[in-house]
């Protein structure tokens, strides 16, 4: 029998049981805040404050939020995630940062556990960060009864939009001034809520067809192997703050 497996990972996490179909996993916790008083004069005999950098936000939900999910990473339709109703206080920015978790993979695989081929990799071609659009690709292979392991292409395609509908661009961390864990790239949310898309797809090298991964691993006649035969996958974002 198929297994459909998934791995925690950092603030979400998109994982599949053996049905198929999507669990979300729980936010972690801890967190921070913005320290100090905004607006504070600095003479000419006091040194200057130093730069505010973001912090990492561990806390769950931040900011008043409320979070919603639907649909599946894995199915046609994609995966969405919804923040709404976010409460900004005295802080200045508010960052999403992608795959920042250093303690947990980030990618997709279709024979076993997810290893460091099988890590997304950003995709500049594909990509369109001023329109909200990151896409990161891999290599996977399925190991099927009739023709043994089958090498595959991997896709996450990532959108976001604020609460207008709006594209938010991407953009790297050092371009954000952040310094993430993991993650390379995120975007500021300035406004009070925002909505990710994420897709994850195979491409079969005979056909050339992008096909939502738990679609083709569920249509394919994979060998009951243990781990090596079961498909993983993970993905998840970050919040930080000054």
């Amino acid at each position: 029998m198929n297994r459909v497996l998934g791995t925690a990972f950092a603030v979400f996490v998109a994982t599949s049981c053996a049905t198929g179909q999507a669990v979300n996993g729980p936010p972690p916790d801890g967190g921070s805040t913005l320290d100090g008083t905004l607006g504070d004069a600095v003479s000419k005999d006091s040194p200057a404050d130093a730069p505010r950098t973001p912090k990492l936000e561990a806390n769950f939900p931040p900011y008043g939020l409320t979070w919603t999910s639907t649909g599946d990473l894995g199915r046609a339709g994609g995966l969405t995630w919804t923040y709404t109703g976010i409460q900004r206080g005295t802080l200045l920015h508010i960052y999403w940062i992608v795959c920042d978790d250093p303690s947990m993979p980030c990618g997709l695989s279709l024979a076993g556990p997810i290893t460091m081929s099988a890590d997304w990799q950003f995709s500049a071609t594909d990509s369109d960060l001023p329109s909200g659009k990151l896409v990161f690709t891999n290599s996977t292979t399925i190991v099927t009864a009739d023709a043994g392991a089958v090498p595959l292409s991997g896709r996450l395609t990532v959108t976001i939009v604020d609460a207008g509908n709006a594209a938010i661009p991407f953009a790297d961390v050092a371009t954000l001034g952040v310094t993430a864990r993991d993650g390379q790239y995120g975007a500021e949310i300035k406004g009070t809520g925002f909505t990710v898309a994420a897709l994850g797809e195979v491409e079969d090298t005979v056909t050339s067809t992008w096909t939502p991964y738990l679609d083709y691993y569920d249509a394919a006649h994979t060998l009951d192997v243990g781990d090596a035969g079961d498909a993983y996958t993970s993905f998840g974002g970050s919040f930080y703050d000054e």
